[in-house]
């Protein structure tokens, strides 16, 4: 390489590492565009994301709901490439924290459940924000000071097979499974101790967790994940599953297997929501794809496309069976006693 090579390549190392010393952080991005008009705000955000070409989305969302989105967002952003690495809820934390710790700084967006995704405030991995659309959101669907917005909410429903429980059989309240019928016949999350800080709160401390006493001697079959424990049902391995997400679980109806809901009083709904990254690689992008999603048209597709649970007023709903006002908003003050709740619910189960 010729001297005037050389200087020139030293030269172009020393303006790109400036620029990425110089480059926009998020905390930046948000406070810059906070007071923008919808105009200006993704005007602004357009340009960074032009440059930054990519977004790493950490979610929860199975892959094929995913594309779907991207879909969307792709037809009307089509500079910025939404890449996406899905696993369970434990998997998406776990990665998150482990990157964050070690300075890896990979992720713009995590998606995973508000209750559980309280860590990631807690740690300092997660950063405040807005969004233009917030006064369109039920009230309890973010968070006040903006770590959180709902993607999209999901119902807490009892699942059976109709070819072995006929519908007026099914079971319509918690009261109904203590049904000695339905001993040895029930799958149940071994997680789901949202269940016990739902009654709690409708009936009681000490009358909810007599029931969970007395439920616990119905022998009942722990499996993990509403996916697996559908099919499971649909295939006839057992008749009911208790604490499944309806909402998932009704394409697979849609689909052709012989399911059926019940929605058991207290009415949980469990808020998926988004927290982006503080040290997030691509933070007009970042925010670009959060605004696109709890905007109007983003919700639409989550609700009528992808069958979701949308906090945002006003959207059509693809399965209405499921719609109504909770009881119960599995949010961060379950969170934050997340540890003590499920000792205490695995305890009364006997797990």
């Amino acid at each position: 390489m010729t001297f005037f090579g050389k200087y020139l390549l030293v030269v172009l190392t020393f303006f790109i590492g400036l620029a990425r010393i110089d480059a926009a952080t998020l905390p930046e991005v948000a406070s810059q565009v906070e007071k923008m008009s919808r105009a200006e705000r993704e005007a602004f955000l357009v340009k960074g994301a032009r440059e930054e070409k990519d977004i790493m989305f950490y979610a929860t969302t199975p892959v094929t709901q995913v594309a779907v989105l991207k879909k969307y967002f792709s037809a009307r952003y089509p500079f910025v490439d939404l890449k996406h690495y899905y696993s369970p809820r434990q998997g998406i934390l776990n990665k998150t924290l482990a990157e964050y710790r070690g300075n890896a700084n990979l992720v713009d967006v995590v998606m995973t459940d508000v209750s559980y995704g309280t860590v990631l405030m807690k740690e300092g991995v997660s950063a405040a924000y807005t969004t233009p659309d917030v006064q369109r959101y039920v009230r309890g669907s973010y968070d006040p000071k903006g770590q959180w917005y709902t993607m999209y909410m999901l119902t807490t429903a009892l699942v059976y097979n109709r070819n072995q429980v006929k519908a007026g059989d099914a079971p319509k309240t918690y009261q109904d499974l203590l049904d000695p019928k339905w001993k040895g016949k029930m799958i149940f999350d071994p997680e789901a101790a949202f269940v016990m800080a739902a009654m709690e709160q409708a009936w009681g401390k000490e009358k909810a967790r007599d029931y969970l006493a007395r439920l616990a001697k119905q022998d009942l079959i722990f499996r993990r994940g509403t996916t697996l424990t559908s099919q499971l049902i649909a295939a006839g391995e057992q008749p009911i599953g208790v604490t499944i997400n309806a909402e998932t679980t009704a394409d697979m109806r849609d689909k052709g297997a012989p399911l059926a809901f019940s929605v058991l009083p207290p009415r949980i709904i469990k808020p998926n929501g988004f927290f982006v990254a503080k040290k997030a690689p691509h933070p007009h992008a970042a925010l670009l794809f959060t605004d696109w999603s709890l905007s109007e048209e983003g919700q639409k597709v989550l609700a009528v496309d992808l069958g979701k649970g949308v906090a945002m007023k006003g959207i059509p709903s693809k399965y209405k069976e499921f719609q109504g006002e909770p009881d119960y908003v599995v949010g961060p003050e379950f969170g934050s006693q997340l540890k003590q709740h499920m000792a205490d619910f695995q305890k009364i189960l006997g797990m």
